[in-house]
């Protein structure tokens, strides 16, 4: 209790709530959830972006090395103009770009093309996807047992 008094008497009035009227609540809700369909979709195009250059950076088909190449010009462009600019996705997304670049570029130099996806194949993706809920619904139970033979 002695940090606590502390505390208060070292920071007075810094621990007040503020106040939020009614208006202002529903005002910031419903913005919220305007901007979160344009942020799926921001996140959307930097995906797929990332598996373009992925998938078809060791490419020797030309239609699929110009992919990896526009791919790479946009992740790499100078210029910070409109809102689906990589450097203008990246910073509302909370993405370093120049980790991302430098990520992505390792990749290519150790030749580790692919998909960052887990699974493409339907029947592996469901398979792997019950998998994990197994695994999930057996853990908690597991937990129980081994807390109620310790009592």
């Amino acid at each position: 209790m002695e940090i606590i008094d502390r505390l208060e008497e070292s920071l007075p009035g810094k621990f007040e709530p503020d106040t939020l009227l009614p208006t202002q609540y529903y005002e910031i809700m419903c913005r919220r959830h305007s901007l979160e369909g344009e942020r799926k979709l921001m996140f959307a195009v930097l995906e797929d972006a990332v598996e373009c250059y992925l998938k078809n950076m060791n490419a020797k088909p030309r239609k699929q090395r110009i992919l990896f190449y526009e791919a790479q010009n946009w992740m790499y462009a100078k210029h910070k103009v409109g809102l689906f600019a990589f450097e203008t996705l990246c910073e509302a997304l909370g993405i370093e770009p120049v980790i991302l670049r430098e990520a992505l570029e390792s990749r290519r130099r150790m030749g580790q093309s692919g998909s960052i996806r887990l699974s493409n194949h339907p029947r592996r993706s469901s398979r792997r996807r019950r998998q994990m809920a197994e695994q999930q619904r057996s853990e908690p139970a597991a937990e129980a047992i081994e807390l109620s033979q310790a009592s």
